[in-house]
């Protein structure tokens, strides 16, 4: 019992990030203050609902889903938080998160038969090693490569990215040669200085060709070897042709993350599991990494020893969706003999 509160407040923080919508801009002007006011919340609510539908769920589930109109919407939304505005006479201009409530958007997606996203991802670091015919950059302040960062949406996304500061422990962890070669092992070494597991590597290459400019690149996500590669062609410009390619190695990303995150809410199961106790540290820590599960509820002790402890839970979902989710907040289940076994997995893993 005296974990229940706190599995309750981290399921909490995982609904609010997943179903509040961040940093919405507007930037409107009309006959007065209060129309161009109004007309930018309305377009901030339908900007903030596609935004959500995107993160929820995927393509093909968006196309079953009827058209809302602004009272629908508005519905689903239980607050919008003012982060900045400034107006005059007749522009209004404004930042604002937009918060949905999470039981009615999961009912009206389950009203449609559409699964969507019940849990985040965990961090990644992002490392991007870019060639600009003989300039090559990683940690460098490139005007180009900042400029590309703030045309993307980093914040809306299944996972929580973090970008790397080059200080002198991370450059000696690892080169640019290394990150375009995508070198797993060094990357996972600079990612445990900013607490997370893994890591996400971009290495991209801008060059000219007589048909105009080229920016190939390949990626690798350390968690669960996720790779690919592409090119942007026919965009003149470099930080938008870096954009475009962040967009797409995210869009890729998530639609692998929805692709195993997805959740039927109609099924739901209990299991009884063993954890191994060589100390009750090992209990402690997976007693902390269940509560970052959001399809986890009623976690209860049952019996705490040695070499094994006992405990149990409700989900949501079916059990291989629950196994992902698992993996993803540091766990494997797995059986001892006739029984489930829950272990923190191991860094080879």
């Amino acid at each position: 019992m005296a974990h229940a509160p706190q599995n309750a407040r981290a399921a909490e923080d995982v609904t609010d990030r997943l179903f509040t919508i961040r940093d919405i801009k507007v930037d409107e002007t009309s006959s007065t203050a209060s129309r161009a006011r109004e007309t930018a919340l309305e377009k901030a609510e339908l900007q903030a609902y596609q935004t959500l539908l995107r993160k929820l769920v995927q393509e093909e589930g968006r196309a079953k889903l009827p058209v809302l109109n602004r009272n629908q919407i508005q519905s689903l939304i239980t607050a919008i938080e003012v982060v900045d505005e400034q107006s005059s006479s007749r522009r209004y201009l404004a930042t604002l998160n937009v918060r949905f409530e999470p039981g009615l958007v999961s009912q009206f997606l389950a009203d449609n038969n559409v699964p969507h996203v019940l849990s985040t991802g965990q961090g990644i670091l992002v490392l991007h090693g870019h060639r600009r015919g003989l300039t090559e950059i990683l940690w460098e302040q490139d005007p180009v490569i900042m400029t590309a960062r703030d045309k993307v949406d980093w914040v809306n996304r299944i996972r929580q990215y973090v970008f790397a500061r080059g200080e002198i422990s991370e450059r000696a962890a690892i080169t640019f040669r290394e990150v375009q070669s995508l070198q797993a092992k060094q990357a996972r070494e600079v990612a445990k200085i900013y607490g997370v597991r893994d890591a996400l590597m971009i290495a991209s290459d801008w060059y000219r060709t007589p048909y105009g400019p080229v920016l190939a690149y390949r990626y690798l996500s350390t968690d669960g070897n996720m790779e690919g590669e592409g090119r942007i062609e026919e965009v003149d410009n470099e930080a938008e042709a870096v954009a475009a390619m962040y967009e797409a190695v995210l869009d890729a990303i998530d639609t692998a993350w929805r692709g195993q995150l997805l959740v039927d809410t109609g099924v739901e199961g209990h299991l009884e599991m063993l954890v191994p106790t060589t100390n009750l540290a090992v209990l402690t820590e997976v007693q902390r990494k269940l509560e970052e599960v959001s399809l986890i509820r009623a976690v209860h002790t049952i019996e705490i020893g040695l070499p094994f402890s006992r405990i149990a839970f409700d989900y949501t979902g079916r059990e291989e969706q629950l196994q992902l989710a698992l993996r993803y907040a540091g766990l494997t289940l797995g059986f001892y003999g006739d029984e489930r076994l829950l272990a923190p997995k191991s860094d080879d893993e």
